[in-house]
């Protein structure tokens, strides 16, 4: 995908070591350092430019290093960047090696890159993550369109603790190696355009590494605590998948599914689009017909049966888009939207979780864990999805549940201000109120959060500017 203009990382200085001295008769030289920046094909794609035998005997070789490799399991975890990182591991040396990796965006965050996360916090102490925050540039290297960070880790003593890891945000993501260079010696100084973290060992091993999903620590924090709240006794959090059944995939609805603007046989209808000019309030209405594929119709029928009136977008536009979730006026699946079930079967739970999560503190809940791929235009995966700290009702009593149901019905037709204006919206501020009053939260930490996320980078998809600059 390009060469990485971070490569020279200004805090690691050794070089390749050209004596294999101490070696195996047999086994490659240890090194000091690897710099690489590995493609990011799919695991079972990434052969496909080379002829049947040629493609038999590398996927046999493969076979047989990771077979062998303690850390294999992890090398198929994902994409071939994984492979690339467990045989980077191998041959460095297990004093002092290092290893600087430009990786895509969603190892960070991602469900998928989790065993990749792991692995990497298990063998090094991770040093640097470093993402960009700038729309101008959201890659490490050149001919990408993806987003990506550069992860620095070192060999570290086994009997000795793990330092933080620095999470480095950047505010401008320089555009060529000079630049890169000045970049790297204004973090060692701590003085820059740019944002520096610190995340505690015990979270980046556990494959907590969300600190780069925000410039604002605040946000960080704020994000951090929802996901903490949700596995703490009596907190009144759960995990969505808690109180709620998600699926399906939209990718799922349109494999199995024909659209059409016009009525079909089977007379069903989904909701298949986000458009930000049509979709401005909580209420929605479903916009196509759909009929089940001739040959997936078992399927068809499976997802129908799935459907819901409370829809999750699966994948948003930050800078115009209004509604995160929305309740449709009979139940439906979709494309861009994914159908939420709260397991109670009530129309109230689908109601006050739709006002939650359209209020500040549930748009930081689901953009918490978002992926960075295109940082202004995630997609949530269902993993993502059931993952989002949402209120955990059961728990909290039928009295919380209907403050925030009384709330969607006041406001549901009500229209939004785009995700960048949230802070001068008054219906916004008005959800915010009533979660904040259901929710027993403080109101000024409600109202950074909702000042904090109209000036995030990725939401207006301008480079951030302090404010009356």
């Amino acid at each position: 995908s390009g060469q990485p203009r971070l490569a020279a990382w200004p805090s690691i200085s050794q070089q390749v070591d050209d004596d294999p001295g101490g070696e195996q008769p047999g086994q490659p030289p240890k090194m000091d350092l690897i710099i690489m920046n590995p493609p990011f094909t799919r695991s079972d794609i990434r052969h496909d430019q080379f002829a049947a035998t040629e493609e038999a005997a590398l996927k046999s070789r493969e076979k047989e290093l990771f077979s062998s490799h303690d850390g294999g399991e992890a090398a198929h975890l994902s994409g071939s960047s994984t492979g690339f990182c467990v045989l980077a591991a191998s041959i460095l040396k297990d004093d002092n090696g290092a290893l600087a990796v430009v990786l895509p965006g969603t190892v960070p965050t991602g469900p998928s890159g989790l065993g990749l996360r792991q692995f990497l916090a298990d063998r090094f102490h991770v040093d640097s993550i470093v993402s960009s925050h700038d729309p101008e540039r959201i890659s490490m290297s050149e001919n990408t369109s993806i987003g990506e960070v550069l992860i620095v880790c070192r060999r570290w003593p086994d009997d000795k603790p793990k330092p933080p890891t620095r999470v480095i945000n950047l505010i401008e993501n320089p555009a060529a190696s000079f630049d890169a260079l000045s970049t790297a010696a204004r973090i060692e100084q701590g003085s820059g355009p740019f944002v520096i973290q610190h995340v505690n060992a015990e979270r980046i091993e556990g494959g907590d590494w969300h600190a780069v999903n925000f410039l604002a620590p605040h946000l960080v924090n704020g994000a951090q605590t929802l996901r903490d709240s949700v596995d703490e006794q009596g907190s009144g959090f759960a995990r969505m998948s808690q109180i709620a059944g998600v699926s399906p995939d939209g990718r799922r609805v349109r494999d199995a599914y024909t659209r059409s603007d016009v009525p079909t046989p089977s007379g069903r209808r989904a909701l298949w689009f986000h458009k930000s000019e049509v979709t401005q309030s909580m209420s929605a209405r479903t916009d196509s017909y759909i009929e089940p594929k001739p040959k997936k119709r078992d399927l068809a029928e499976k997802y129908w049966n799935e459907r819901s009136r409370l829809l999750l977008t699966n994948r948003l536009w930050l800078p115009l888009v209004r509604a995160a979730a929305v309740v449709v006026e009979t139940p439906a699946p979709g494309s861009r939207w994914t159908p939420c079930r709260p397991h109670d079967g009530s129309l109230a739970t689908q109601a006050a979780l739709c006002a939650y999560l359209n209020s500040s503190v549930g748009l930081l809940a689901v953009l918490g864990g978002r992926d960075n791929r295109k940082p202004s235009y995630p997609q949530f995966s269902l993993d993502t999805l059931r993952s989002i700290p949402v209120p955990n009702f059961p728990a909290l009593g039928d009295d919380v549940r209907d403050e925030l149901a009384n709330a969607y019905e006041t406001l549901k037709n009500e229209t939004l201000l785009p995700f960048p204006q949230m802070n001068d919206d008054p219906i916004r501020k008005q959800l915010d109120d009533a979660v904040t009053n259901a929710l027993d939260l403080d109101p000024e930490w409600v109202a950074q959060i909702r000042r904090a996320l109209s000036e995030e980078p990725s939401i207006t998809n301008k480079r951030y500017a302090p404010p009356n600059a």
